[in-house]
């Protein structure tokens, strides 16, 4: 089996196992909570038992519950991306090769977190998402974040297939939602803006490029927050065998990283 395979057996697992999970039914994520400022991994080999190391995450940061760990009650067996020595400004993770147990109660899930409330726009191509925790805040004044969706131009863009005849790349880059065709009225996220008093931001290309097939159904996204510094935005995109789910976070309102993969329904 391969590791993405994998990923989408865990993942499924991993929404319909509630073993402790109190209300986590709709993604896999989870991050560091706010009131603990860090969590340690325990790194494993072989047996669950032999910790070979401990990895410090830091508030905010984000990962995939697998499942509970074996024997234990207050541990829960994640997977995680590994952070490049040198920062970069954005880094999209399609595959966690990481993997380890965190104390649940320094964690929480991404969909238990407060959420924005959502709205549509006028002309329905953009998806608004309004921080209405605090009433005293004016309108004008809260923070946001505008999801644009339009018709996607792949079709005019530069294609390679793989040798079972699959879009491998568009424009180099791996496209998400699709498989051998583009489908007729395809859509695309065209841009994400943040928007937040004294900062804002638009999301780098590199943090939307061949993002295909973007719901539009509330249901399926969600932006939620520890506080205005660490925001997540996540979606289940696409549908059949070409369905995927993604979580970006948001820090400082800029987008830093974010983490998708294939999970057919």
């Amino acid at each position: 089996m391969s590791f993405i395979n994998k990923v989408i057996y865990l993942s499924i697992f991993s929404v319909i196992s509630l073993v402790f999970v109190k209300g986590q039914k709709k993604v896999p994520f989870a991050v560091v909570k706010a009131d603990d400022r860090y969590a340690n991994v325990r790194v494993h080999k072989d047996d669950y038992r032999k910790i070979i190391d401990k990895v410090r995450m830091k508030k905010g940061d984000a990962f995939v519950y697998v499942k509970p760990a074996p024997g234990e009650t207050d541990w829960i067996w994640i997977k995680y991306p590994e952070k490049a020595a040198i920062e970069k400004p954005f880094v999209r993770y399609d595959s966690l090769n990481n993997e380890g147990m965190v104390n649940k109660e320094r964690i929480v899930f991404v969909d238990q977190l407060p959420h924005y409330t959502p709205s549509k726009s006028k002309n329905g191509r953009s998806l608004i998402f309004t921080d209405n925790s605090n009433p005293k805040i004016p309108t004008a004044q809260r923070s946001k974040v505008v999801i644009d969706i339009y018709p996607s131009n792949a079709g005019f863009r530069k294609q390679e297939k793989d040798a079972e005849g699959n879009i491998k790349t568009i424009d180099k880059v791996k496209p998400w939602g699709i498989d051998k065709e583009l489908p007729e009225g395809m859509t695309e996220i065209k841009s994400i803006r943040v928007q937040q008093p004294g900062r804002g931001s638009v999301f780098v290309r590199e943090a939307i490029k061949n993002i295909f097939q973007p719901t539009m159904d509330f249901e399926k996204i969600g932006v939620t927050a520890i506080d205005n510094d660490h925001i997540f935005l996540y979606m289940i995109n696409g549908s059949g065998a070409n369905r995927y789910t993604t979580l970006w976070t948001i820090k400082e309102g800029r987008a830093i990283s974010q983490i998708i993969f294939k999970n057919p329904e």
